[in-house]
């Protein structure tokens, strides 16, 4: 190339030393980024898919990362549950989807009746809620027990989170009446009366975990909105909303209550060895009808 070149005119070796190096700059920078330079023309190929945890990591600035990445019971050395079901706990976060899960589980058998945030919000069924008040001072797991006990005997209203429950629940559930429940970090319910709970053998335990950072910009967003997602009418709010893009950091003081609390209770489940079901939010919202089948199959095996 040397040799081509010195035959030229000054400003032509000029020029065509330019194009060389920037020839040979461009295929530095496709070898780095991992694409084959091709001759003839030839396009080089696509480069590879980044999984769901590199994208992750790459946009998450926050140190947090993902547990799993499908949904996936956890089991012990039993294959099967040492009793029937009576409780189903959704461990989550505000803004995870929780309220959807919980009335798609709800929705998988006429006697599952949903109490939401049982032990704290707004999202309660009154039913639920007389129970959720009379039995402050005892223990999270006989406050549910006593609910369950209640709901199963007389049965539940119906409202948004059940629909059409039957009325006479002690005739036609008889002992295959369950009750679902969320729990948050701001229930307030930590240390040995949460193991207490998770580990009760008529519980079913899911974990429903989503992006900190995620959370956070949808908290951000119904705020400003006014829009929480979990009451049909105010899906309409936000239509118009001009909210700013999101950067995907959530605040310090979030991540560091959504870390430690995920890591209380898979802390708890671990060394209990509590059978359990680990939902990222993505595998939800994604498939929300095969993932609630999923579930309902580890809510029923014993």
């Amino acid at each position: 190339e040397i040799c081509l070149l010195s035959s030229l005119p000054e400003s032509a070796m000029r020029a065509s030393t330019s194009v060389v190096l920037l020839m040979q700059l461009l295929d530095a920078v496709s070898r780095v980024s991992g694409a084959v330079a091709f001759r003839g023309g030839a396009s080089a190929p696509a480069p590879r898919q980044q999984s769901y945890i590199e994208k992750t990591h790459l946009r998450q600035q926050s140190g947090w990362t993902q547990f799993v990445e499908k949904v996936t019971p956890i089991l012990t050395q039993k294959s099967k549950h040492a009793e029937e079901a009576r409780f189903l706990l959704i461990v989550s976060a505000q803004r995870s989807a929780s309220t959807s899960l919980a009335n798609s589980l709800a929705q998988q058998h006429e006697c599952v009746y949903n109490c939401n945030e049982f032990f704290g919000g707004a999202q309660v069924n009154k039913q639920c809620r007389a129970f959720k008040h009379l039995g402050v001072g005892l223990p999270a797991l006989r406050r549910i027990q006593l609910a369950r006990d209640d709901l199963c005997e007389h049965g539940i209203q119906e409202d948004f989170s059940n629909p059409g429950k039957p009325v006479e629940a002690a005739q036609e559930c008889r002992d295959t009446c369950m009750v679902a429940l969320k729990l948050f970090v701001g229930h307030g319910i930590f240390g040995q009366e949460l193991a207490d709970l998770l580990a009760h053998p008529q519980a079913r335990v899911v974990v429903l975990e989503r992006d900190p950072a995620d959370r956070w910009c949808s908290l951000q967003e119904a705020m400003i909105n006014r829009d929480w997602g979990t009451d049909p009418s105010h899906w309409e709010t936000a239509k118009n909303s001009t909210l700013p893009a999101c950067d995907h950091k959530a605040s310090p003081e979030l991540l560091q209550q959504h870390q430690g609390w995920y890591e209380e209770v898979r802390g708890i489940l671990h060394e209990g060895s509590i059978p359990h079901v680990e939902v990222p939010f993505d595998a939800f919202v994604r498939d929300s009808e095969a993932v609630t089948a999923n579930i309902w199959k580890f809510v029923t095996a014993h």
